[in-house]
């Protein structure tokens, strides 16, 4: 099980967003290879390693382009368990949830780090949001 920071520079009409998000690389009974990100309960997938990146990013940018769109980003990334101050449309100060908080509360990420060995570090993580 490998460990990733994802760095992240999206841009669109809206705003833009940059992210350090903790993943988590891992190799299901199928031999599919996972990107997954605990904090946004986001996945990539792939033949390869390589792929699961490709296709994480993907979804990564479909979220924020859709939440920020929306205008949903807020109440999104709260009801994940992410700290948040000022207003859900404008937050000043957004904070990530411990890894802890999000293993307890996601069946899925339970699953993973039951079945796998992980190794993991926490770092908060802000995301600035322009909607």
């Amino acid at each position: 099980m490998s460990e990733y920071l994802f760095e992240g520079d999206y841009s669109n009409k809206s705003g833009n967003v940059k992210v350090k998000l903790f993943l988590v690389h891992f190799i299901d009974e199928d031999g599919v290879h996972f990107i997954y990100s605990p904090h946004l309960d986001l996945s990539g997938y792939g033949k390869t390693e390589e792929d699961a990146k490709e296709s994480f990013k993907i979804v990564f940018e479909d979220f924020v382009d859709y939440t920020l769109k929306k205008k949903t980003i807020g109440k999104v990334l709260k009801n994940l368990g992410w700290k948040l101050k000022g207003t859900l449309k404008r937050p000043r100060n957004i904070v990530a949830p411990s890894i802890t908080s999000v293993i307890g509360k996601n069946d899925y990420v339970s699953e993973i780090f039951d079945k796998y060995p992980v190794n993991t570090y926490h770092e908060e993580v802000g995301i600035p949001t322009y909607a």
